[in-house]
């Protein structure tokens, strides 16, 4: 299944950032919020940023591979577009904002959704 090869490169990311939130955690000996170090507010806020978006990326491709005739390309663009823009969104917040990596996250990240969602209720509607 094209939708659990993209679960488990999304859990592996997660794990990733869930890591990098614990190490500046331990930096800055702060163990709940944000401290005063701008730092972690960033990384606790792409790791928050992950959460939201990926387990509804997973639902939609995941339909879209069980409910529609989608060729494999189609939902593996999907399911790398949402990743790579994960990747980008999390590495803009590691150290100095980086603006432009934030931004092609985001967009790498919202048009799947918004075509994966339009397909699921094309899917419904048809």
């Amino acid at each position: 299944m094209i939708s659990a090869f993209y679960a488990g490169l999304f859990g592996l990311l997660y794990i990733q950032i869930t890591f990098d939130v614990i190490k500046h955690r331990r930096r800055y000996n702060v163990s709940t919020g944000y401290g005063k170090q701008n730092e972690i507010s960033q990384i606790v806020s792409a790791h928050a940023n992950f959460s939201s978006f990926v387990p509804f990326a997973l639902i939609l491709l995941y339909l879209l591979e069980t409910g529609m005739a989608l060729s494999p390309f189609i939902l593996h663009t999907f399911g790398l577009s949402v990743l790579l823009g994960r990747l980008f969104h999390y590495l803009a917040f590691r150290g100095k904002m980086n603006f432009t990596m934030r931004v092609i996250g985001m967009i790498l990240t919202i048009f799947p959704l918004i075509a994966m969602s339009l397909l699921n209720v094309y899917t419904f509607v048809v």
